[in-house]
């Protein structure tokens, strides 16, 4: 018997299609078979085909070339490729990613050289450089977008690689283009009366081939060269096909907005992708284009709009082209994508305005007025080209950005930022460096006696055997923001030294910066001491070294065993009496303070034994970044400014980030991200007291005339000024085993002017490198000072077109007003004992 539960309909069906499925695979197994007796029988060996076999017989094989390269080789290859070489793909794209500049005002200034922008090479040439086994490609820079702009799309589809995602591109590879191609080789031999090999339809994957590895259609190229770079195209298209398809058509999308030519300057200068060639061709951004813009860029695929004029000819060209974009491929994308009649015919209407000429590259009048001033050689090249442009226009700024980027996410800083913008006024900060530069021609004029040879100051002495040293000059606002930033060298400075940046993540290790940071360090003595409330401007600092008279003055030098002055110690800096007073903080104290500021202290000696705190801050022996003194000083400013409660972090130049992500905006901050607060630093107590001894340097006087180590800029002591409420600042100058041998210059300070503005600077001077001197017996005074009144003169106009009320002390309470009691025999007021208390505590 039967089992009860089998039903013979189900066996049936069951038998049906195993038969169907052994028949069909019979038939698969016995086709090549049959393709090639085909083949071989009905045209190659058929006498009635005549030598018309020999076309049909290569038609044919053709055809089946065509169909296995579109749907067998190319899902392999898709597959494959896409695990052997996806890594590498997506690092290759990578390397293309440009990250847009903009200056505080929201100006686009441009984009990062490339030269600053690989993480492994770099290839800023116009050709590939064979670097062993691996290839280094030309890079091209392109902005990416976030919101591939619709249109953009659907009229690049249309007219690129309209049959993407179907059955005949399943794969980046189109059949009805490849099949094409023999057709095309036909015409293009008869048009040109010699073999030409033709072209097909070349996928958007295919296109993208051509922009990653720099292997573009050329009109010279012979036949073998197209057909071995048609192939590679073949090769590759599948892989960067599944690449950006498996997970969803958006990086597809985002890939065709990034990365193809659309625009260039008259000359050369390609500019790829939507976003930043909206900004150069429209001047807005690529979510702000019209769709009528956005066709005209899609339109401008494989015929890039050529911007500024040029010869006669090559104006008839740009003409030309500029119409057809607009009025042919524009247009017709126009009429087959939108269905709205009225939509269509405000496009269209739209179009034909467009086409009444190439548009200019757009430049903010401001900037192109800077440009003229201060770049006049570069401000042509620089309209069309962003990356010339930010270079002109932030010579030495957008190291110092791309420095700060760095140290805050690594070197994978461009997965995270798409757009960075600057706190700085660019035209502002343009201005301020060109009187630096002239200040430091005319210091390298006056002190060239005390220069060493293979060093200058003036940057037009600067060439391949002379060095200019680190030059900073740095100011920023209460904020931390910084406002005025000028830098020699393209080592960004500002943000530490180059051998404490690690090779293997590109961030800064503060504990491998060797720069010492000379009597600058005297400031955390000052704060070290006023924090023990124990001491006046007038405490007496046994000096083992003083004269034996003039002790009031900023003689040294001498034998004696005397007290000095606090006031004196920290205007004329120093030594003895600050580090026998200093050590009696505690060396534990003074420690705690290095370290909530961010310096190191230097190694110890074989013997395992340090130097003290005390005495390294004094003699300035810990080491750290010109930013991070900077920072100390921002931290005394806040205390002075009494917003001890608002954490104080480093200075910065980004103002904000344009992030290429949601999570990228989430990630970790640099060192001290939470900042310091001042009143963890700098008792509130202790503020007067380590403001009247930071302002000594500028405002000491001996026998009514200044004495202290800014005597030169005692103008700026704010007691003679009416401009300003307070002004503190420190020099320091850092010497090797020979005290005359200049490492580093030092001054660093900050103030605040009677309209509240107030800053924090630093000016430095000098290598870093305590075996490369660069100048004998120069101090600040000579070198720094000229340079920090340049950067005063300027706050002072900073200040007044930025006021600050908010940060000054609210106004006095105005005394109780005694109120007349009626009804008294003499009318006299009536007071309480409050009253009288309150008027006593009010007088003078």
């Amino acid at each position: 018997m039967r089992p009860a539960f089998v039903r013979p309909h189900s066996a049936r069906s069951m038998g049906n299609i195993i038969k169907f499925l052994t028949a069909l695979l019979e038939t698969l197994a016995r086709l090549p078979v049959l393709v090639v007796r085909f083949l071989t029988e009905w045209i190659a060996f058929n006498p009635r085909l005549g030598p018309l076999r020999h076309v049909v017989l290569a038609a044919f094989a053709y055809v089946i070339f065509a169909v296995c390269l579109v749907y067998v080789v190319a899902p392999i290859r898709a597959v494959t490729g896409a695990y052997t070489i996806a890594d590498k793909l997506k690092y290759d794209a990578e390397r293309w990613i440009a990250t847009a500049i903009y200056d505080r005002r929201g100006s686009f200034v441009g984009t990062f050289d490339p030269r600053l922008d690989s993480v492994r090479d770099v290839n800023y040439t116009d050709r590939s450089i064979e670097l062993g086994d691996y290839t280094a490609n030309p890079d091209h820079k392109s902005i990416p977008v976030r919101e591939v702009p619709e249109y953009y799309w659907k009229c690049l589809v249309y007219h690129e690689d309209r049959y993407l995602g179907t059955w005949l591109n399943p794969y980046g590879i189109d059949l009805l283009g490849v099949l094409k191609i023999p057709l095309s080789s036909i015409q293009r031999t008869i048009a040109n009366k010699r073999p030409s090999i033709g072209v097909g339809g070349s996928t958007l994957p295919m296109q993208f081939v051509r922009v990653i590895y720099k292997t573009p259609p050329d009109v010279s190229e012979g036949g073998l060269t197209k057909l071995r770079r048609k192939f590679g195209e073949w090769w590759l298209a599948p892989v960067v096909h599944r690449v950006l398809t498996q997970d969803g058509d958006t990086p597809l999308k985002q890939w065709a907005a990034n990365h193809i030519w659309l625009a260039q300057r008259t000359g050369g200068s390609p500019l790829h992708g939507v976003e930043v060639t909206s900004r150069i061709v429209f001047g807005k951004e690529a979510g702000e284009l019209t769709i009528a813009e956005q066709m005209v860029l899609a339109s401008a695929v494989n015929k890039p709009i050529i911007l500024m004029p040029g010869s006669d000819k090559l104006n008839e060209v740009r003409l030309d082209r500029w119409r057809y974009i607009t009025e042919v491929r524009a247009r017709t994308c126009a009429e087959k994508l939108i269905t709205d009649e009225k939509t269509k015919a405000e496009i269209v209407f739209e179009l034909v305005s467009l086409a009444g000429g190439p548009p200019d590259p757009k430049v903010r009048p401001r900037l192109q007025e800077a440009l003229d001033k201060f770049a006049p050689s570069l401000a042509a090249r620089a309209q069309a080209n962003p990356v010339i442009r930010a270079n002109a226009l932030m010579p030495s700024a957008r190291f110092g950005m791309r420095e700060e980027m760095k140290q805050t996410y690594g070197f994978s800083w461009r997965s995270y930022v798409r757009g960075v913008t600057t706190t700085l006024d660019t035209v502002e900060n343009l201005e301020f460096s060109a009187k630096v530069t002239a200040a430091l021609a005319r210091i390298d004029q006056n002190e060239r006696s005390k220069i060493s040879a293979g060093y200058a100051l003036d940057p037009a002495r600067a060439d391949g055997e002379t060095k200019i040293p680190n030059v900073v000059v740095v100011a920023a606002d209460h904020k931390g923001e910084i406002v005025r930033y000028y830098e020699t060298g393209e080592t960004a400075a500002y943000f530490g030294a180059s051998v404490a940046r690690s090779p293997e993540t590109g961030r800064y290790e503060a504990e491998h910066d060797p720069r010492m940071i000379a009597s600058t360090g005297k400031i955390i003595a000052a704060i070290a001491i006023a924090n023990t409330m124990r001491d006046t401007q007038n405490s007496l600092y046994l000096d083992t070294e003083a004269p034996a008279t003039g002790l009031d003055t900023c003689a040294r030098g001498g034998t004696q065993r005397h007290g000095r002055r606090a006031i004196v110690s920290f205007a004329c800096s120093l030594n003895p009496p600050l580090i026998n007073r200093t050590a009696l903080v505690g060396q534990s104290r003074v420690q705690k303070l290095i370290d909530r500021l961010g310096f190191t202290m230097p190694p110890a000696d074989a013997a395992g034994d340090g130097v003290p705190p005390s005495t390294a801050v004094v003699l300035g022996q810990i080491s750290g970044s010109p930013r991070r003194v900077h920072m100390m000083s921002s931290v005394v400013l806040s205390a002075l400014l009494r917003r001890g409660s608002v954490p104080v972090k480093l200075p910065t130049l980004v103002k904000s980030y344009d992030f290429t992500s949601t999570a990228a905006a989430d990630a970790a901050a640099g060192p001290l991200g939470t900042g310091v607060l001042p009143s963890d630093v700098i008792r509130p107590e202790a503020v007067p007291l380590v403001r009247a001894l930071l302002e000594a340097p500028l405002c000491y006087t001996t026998g009514k005339k200044p004495a202290g180590t800014l005597r030169s800029l005692s103008h700026w002591c704010a007691a003679r000024r009416n401009d300003l409420r307070f002004h503190f600042a420190k020099t320091g100058t850092q010497v090797t085993e020979d005290p005359n041998a200049t490492v580093d210059v030092w001054t660093t300070g900050g103030l605040q002017f009677a309209n509240g503005a107030a800053y924090s600077y630093v000016v430095l001077v000098g290598t870093g490198a305590v075996r490369e001197p660069w100048a004998t017996s120069l101090h600040a005074a000579q070198v720094a000072a000229p340079l920090l009144e340049v950067l005063l003169d300027d706050l002072t106009s900073h200040a007044r077109t930025n006021p600050q009320n908010q940060l000054l002390p609210p106004p006095p309470a105005k005394p109780n007003v005694p109120v007349p009691v009626a009804g008294t025999a003499t009318g006299a007021s009536k007071f309480t004992a409050a009253d009288e208390i309150t008027r006593n505590l009010g007088r003078p």
